[in-house]
């Protein structure tokens, strides 16, 4: 059952222009001896990096100060002391043989509060300001007059210094090292929806960005389907009627309808699904939930019909131990009680003896003819 649990909604975009500085992967092979050497050694200086690795204590000193320096700034080492010690981030270098190279400029985000995501941050891409000439006279000058800029939320800027991969980006890992306090809000011309697969586990973003795709596997939240199943089940009224044991939703036979007394399941369908600390969700449908008898009566009455249902041939006795045996079937935790061949010939008679039911001349002639 918790396989059919998909809940769905869209992501709701927004984008800003902002001036600030952002680090993207690059590969700097000057840098990685360097790196290196701090690991190994836990922490260097410009005399060690000089002698072992640019084999010259004395003319090569600047050049080693330089690379220090330069680690330094890409937050790859950290001044400890007279010493340079590895970070996090230079660690994470090593392993991807990529730096974050930080780069100063105008910028568009694309971000969203969805709170499935990791980080808010959807996408950043380099943005070339207009001329003055394109502002003043040129074409962009209706645009130019719209410009309005706000301060960025406090929900972006949260972000500011933390490596992250971006949800409808490239793959790549950035990090945001700082943005200034204004900013332009723009459309965000895009649409995302989210999916998440409960049973299997999978969190999925698609939609397009810029006109761009994005079909971005995520890390779905850790939690039990179970629980996410029961939150649902609560919110709808409904987690009283839930027999955890069983896994089977309780349901009196008066509110079954002809369908679901055979298959002893229903479509459950959820109008509003909120999960907490993850909020709404689309209308939820999931199907083929398992339901019992809530009591030994509804029960009774359950497997009598289901009894009933299968006098669709001749009634012979071996055909009619088969049938009480599947009816009564699905409730093994009651003591069912099933009519004979030849109480339920007089039941069926005497309940319509003007126009008999056909289940009547199903169950005469076996009767009769001693089948």
């Amino acid at each position: 059952m918790n396989r059919n649990i998909i809940l769905e909604r869209p992501v709701e975009v927004r984008c800003w222009r902002v001036v600030g500085r952002v680090a993207k992967a690059e590969k700097r092979p000057e840098l990685m001896p360097v790196l290196l050497r701090a690991s190994e050694t836990r922490g260097t200086d410009a005399r060690d990096v000089a002698e072992h690795l640019l084999f010259e204590p004395r003319t090569r000193r600047v050049v080693a100060e330089r690379l220090l320096d330069i680690g330094v700034a890409y937050k790859l080492l950290e001044k400890r002391g007279r010493g340079f010690v590895l970070t996090e981030s230079g660690g994470t270098a090593i392993d991807t043989e990529k730096v974050l190279v930080p780069e100063k400029g105008a910028w568009t985000i694309w971000a969203s509060e969805d709170p499935l995501l990791h980080s808010p941050i959807l996408c950043v891409d380099a943005w070339k300001e207009p001329l003055a000439f394109d502002e003043i006279i040129g074409r962009k000058q209706e645009s130019a007059k719209r410009r309005s800029p706000q301060k960025l939320p406090r929900w972006i800027r949260n972000v500011v210094g933390a490596p992250v991969k971006p949800a409808a980006g490239s793959g790549a890992e950035i990090r945001i090292d700082d943005l200034e306090d204004k900013a332009e809000a723009v459309d965000a011309n895009g649409s995302l929806r989210m999916r998440w697969n409960v049973g299997d586990g999978r969190l999925q973003l698609t939609g397009t960005l810029e006109g761009n795709k994005v079909a971005t596997e995520l890390e779905a939240p850790s939690i039990p389907p179970n629980r996410i199943w029961r939150a649902l089940l609560e919110n709808e009224g409904l987690l009283e009627q839930w027999d955890e044991k069983r896994q089977m939703l309780c349901v009196s036979f008066d509110d079954t309808n002809d369908p679901e007394r055979e298959a002893m399941s229903r479509a459950l369908n959820f109008k509003s699904p909120y999960l907490e600390c993850y909020e709404k969700f689309e209308p939820l449908n999931v199907p083929d939930v398992p339901i019992t008898a809530p009591s030994e009566a509804d029960a009774q009455s359950w497997a009598k019909w289901r009894l009933c249902a299968r006098i669709r041939d001749y009634a012979t006795s071996e055909r009619y131990g088969a049938w009480r045996n599947e009816a009564a079937a699905p409730f093994k935790q009651y003591e069912i009680e099933l009519p004979t061949r030849m109480e339920l010939f007089d039941e069926v008679c005497n309940r319509t003896p003007d126009r008999p039911d056909p289940r009547f001349w199903r169950l005469a002639a076996a009767e009769d003819w001693r089948l």
